[in-house]
């Protein structure tokens, strides 16, 4: 469950966030889209604690941790995944995989080489980097990957940990067209793990896959939320995405302006 309450944000004198309130309670997988600047980044770094306002109030769970540290909200199992890589580029795939289960090991095995984790772990490991066409390089370096293979195996170290909330930030930026069913993928086996989504994204057709419910933000606000087919071919989405124009921009703007103003 993640509420959010009159989320604000600014950086200097220009206001980023303006506002926007967000209950997701029964949703499973959110999509969040538009467009670049117009607050979608920053409103995941505030649920994870990286940024902070005076404003604002986000519940998870029945916790406010609004004004919670980013370790604490780490604790309490909500991962992220950056627009750029967050994987350790001087370790293997395996070694970038075992730190899912960071949280989970006894002391013991906190002493010992990362090799030495229970064998249920380890083969957890290679059923995910099997599914992913990655096993037969799992002694590689991180960093002899494409650009693609890394976006998976962050995402596969998320779906490895007990994550509870899931926020996706452009999953399949770097990702050839190629290797973009194998993030689809992914992305499915998380959500049948009954687990929460949000995702950040521009690909309309990749959102398709998997959303129930998506968000459109515009100007630091959300003007429309609904299903995918409702959201996809509404006359707002056309004139924001798609740049749309004909005799009836007037009356879409005028409906946009409407819209900002509800919310």
């Amino acid at each position: 469950m993640l509420k959010l309450k009159n989320v604000h944000r600014s950086v200097g004198n220009t206001e980023i966030i303006k506002g926007v309130d967000l209950d997701l309670i029964g949703w499973q997988a959110i999509g969040l889209v538009w467009p670049n600047g117009c607050g979608k980044t920053s409103l995941l770094n505030l649920i994870n604690g990286f940024n902070k306002s005076n404003i604002w109030e986000v519940i998870f769970n029945y916790h406010d941790i609004s004004r919670s540290s980013v370790e604490h909200i780490w604790q309490l199992w909500i991962g992220r995944v950056f627009q750029s890589f967050g994987i350790f580029k001087n370790l293997t795939l395996f070694e970038n995989l075992a730190l899912a289960y960071s949280k989970e090991l006894s002391w013991k095995y906190k002493i010992l080489p990362i090799s030495f984790i229970p064998k249920q772990f380890k083969k957890e490991i290679d059923a995910i980097l099997l599914d992913l066409d990655l096993l037969d390089k799992k002694h590689e370096l991180a960093g002899n990957l494409s650009g693609g293979q890394m976006r998976l195996l962050e995402i596969a170290r998320l779906y490895l940990q007990k994550t509870k909330l899931y926020l996706l930030d452009e999953p399949t930026a770097w990702v050839s067209p190629k290797l973009k069913s194998k993030v689809v993928e992914l992305i499915k086996k998380i959500i049948a793990k009954d687990k929460m989504v949000i995702i950040v994204e521009h690909d309309f057709e990749f959102l398709s896959h998997f959303v129930d419910k998506l968000f459109v933000m515009d100007d630091g606000k959300i003007v429309l939320e609904g299903k995918y087919n409702e959201i996809k071919e509404h006359p707002l989405t056309r004139e924001i995405y798609f740049g749309w124009n004909s005799n009836n921009k007037e009356s879409v703007s005028l409906k946009r302006s409407e819209l900002v103003h509800n919310k």
